[in-house]
Parts: structure tokens; sequence; C-alpha cells
């Protein structure tokens, strides 16, 4: 499959890339390490007429400390997060995350800002331009109905991102820019759960330009689990990102955050909210579980089924608590 045309934009500034995606606004769409947006293209699911390219933005690039957080340029490369000694020794989690995406050759290519803007994924929608005209059209390509649902009301698909979990987990922020106004957000509320507009970069006009996570304690600690068919390559079926801080054995602070599993990431507040303030018990440990897989609605955008996705979910939880907490079988 070749790529349609366009016009390729190099901007040198932020300021210069707002007004670009102002001037060409939904003509116009970013691009970074192209790992998904170039496959999209090929299929004819994204035709920009315009690509905003950032390689000469030398501010959106690297890894710094700055005021308790550490600030990432939204083209540093996955590789470099894994590589990076910084992340490394005081960020684990996002190591572990990233590593979980693609393979060495993508991780090479594909970027931090990338990842969180992955665009939502299903079967009806994420397949050649001559698969779809062969069949009917979904509403994010297009059409007037979900295919999974068979509803006009809304679009289903999953957000898949790996690294989205685990920066919420640490409470991440993100610097959102527009020709007018820079404002800094949670990285939860960057994200809509509309499937056609999944995060709040999506209809252009407005990018991310940094991300800033707060230093976190000696004590907090994190992982992230990954669910999928094969050891590599695969989007989740179900990720979940976890991270724990404990004091005289108690819970005193808590994330739980899944990807795979909805329109945008879930944060398993009803399993969160049992943990804190508790010691962790064989009986508590199920309960969280229980609450995390039964308070989702996922749908069959994959090959997968929703009962097989909350079970997932169900083990998941259970094996990240048990591990935060210290607890061997």
């Amino acid at each position: 499959m070749h790529l349609p045309k366009f016009d390729y934009l190099e901007p040198e500034t932020i300021r210069e890339t707002c007004q670009l995606l102002k001037t060409y606004q939904g003509e116009s769409m970013i691009i970074a390490g192209g790992s998904d947006l170039i496959v999209a293209m090929k299929q004819r699911l994204k035709t920009p007429k315009y690509l905003i390219g950032l390689k000469k933005v030398a501010s959106l690039q690297g890894i710094a400390e700055e005021n308790g957080e550490l600030i990432i340029g939204p083209l540093t490369t996955l590789q470099d997060l894994v590589d990076s000694a910084t992340v490394q020794e005081k960020m684990p989690l996002l190591v572990q995350a990233a590593r979980e995406v693609g393979s060495p050759l993508i991780r090479s290519i594909a970027t931090i800002g990338g990842n969180l803007c992955l665009d939502n994924r299903c079967r009806y929608y994420n397949q050649s331009e001559f698969w779809r005209k062969a069949n009917q059209q979904c509403i994010k390509a297009g059409g007037r109905k979900c295919l999974i649902t068979n509803k006009t009301d809304r679009c289903n698909a999953t957000f898949s991102s790996d690294l989205a979990p685990a920066l919420i987990a640490m409470e991440a922020k993100v610097t959102l820019n527009t020709p007018e106004s820079e404002r800094i957000i949670s990285l939860a509320d960057f994200y809509t759960a509309d499937s056609t507009k999944p995060n709040q970069a999506s209809g252009g006009g407005m990018f991310l330009s940094k991300i800033r996570i707060p230093l976190p304690t000696q004590s907090l600690r994190g992982i992230y689990h990954k669910h999928r068919k094969r050891q590599s390559i695969d989007f989740p079926i179900v990720g979940l990102a976890g991270t724990m801080e404990f004091a005289g054995g108690v819970c005193q602070k808590a994330q739980l955050v899944l990807t795979g599993v909805g329109s945008g990431p879930i944060i398993a507040n009803t399993a969160v909210n049992k943990l804190l303030g508790q010691r962790l018990t064989s009986e508590l440990i199920n309960d969280c579980a229980l609450a995390a897989a039964t308070g989702i609605r996922p749908y069959k955008t994959d090959l997968t089924t929703p009962s097989y996705k909350r079970k997932i979910v169900q083990l998941l939880v259970a094996e990240t608590i048990k591990v935060l907490g210290g607890i061997s079988e």
C-alpha cells in the first residue's frame, strides 16, 4: 500500500507549529515517529493534506529534572526512555511500560507523545480501504452506526496506549499549546472517552508539548502488567498500571489504571478506595479485583469477548496488588 499525496511542513518553534495547526485545521496532522500514523494513512484511515513534522523543534525532545518534576519532550522515543539512566532510577514503572510497546525497531522510532495520542482501535475500523469498501462503514470511518453495538449513539473503539496508564498512575500532567494559550492539565483529563476524538489534541489546533511527572517518593511501588496474544508487537488486550505506598503495613496511597477495556484509560476508583487505609488480606484483594472487573464495560472491538477481558482484569488486579504489597504465594 502506498501513501496518499500530502505536503510536508517543518516548523522550528512551538508557536509556528500552533499557527500551522490553526491555519490548516481539519486538513493537517502532526507526525512524530509515525509508527501508527503512517499505517493509518496507507489504509486511508487518515488522509491529511498537510503533515506537520516536529523534528526541527528542539524543545520537544529530551528528558530533564526541573522543580521536583521529570519533564519529557513528546518527541522522546520509547527507546530513549528505556535507555535513560534517570528514568531507570526514578521511574522504573515508566521504563517497564515503554518496554512493553511493539518491538525494538518500533520503540526506536515511536515517541512518548505519539503513544499518548494513539488513536482508538476497532476490528471494523483498522482495516484496509478495500476491506472497508466491501463492508458497511462504521461511525469512526464516516458511517451512521457503531458496528459493534449496531447503535447510532457513539463509537466504541478501544483505547490501547501502554504508557498512558503508567503515567496516570504516577499523576502525570501535560502541557497543551494553541496559538493563543498554553495550559497544563492532568493526563487523565487529557482523554475524552469519545472514540472518534479520543483526546483533546485529536481535533487539531492544539498539541501536546510536554509531559510532566512529579518525582515519586522512595516508598512508592509501581508495576505494569500487559496481557496480549504475543510477547511483542501486539496492542494490549488488557493493560494495568498500579502504584501503591505503605506505612506500617497500611496502604496510604494507591492507583490502578486500565487500558484496552474502554474508550479511554479507566481508573479503577472503587477498587482503589477499598485499598486506602487498609492492611492487605486475601479477602480484600479478591474484593478489589472483583470490583475492578465488574466496574468496566468492554466491547468486542477485537477477537476477545467482554467476559474474557473482565476475567483478565480480575486476575491482573489481584496479581498487581499482591506484587506491590510484597505478598508471595
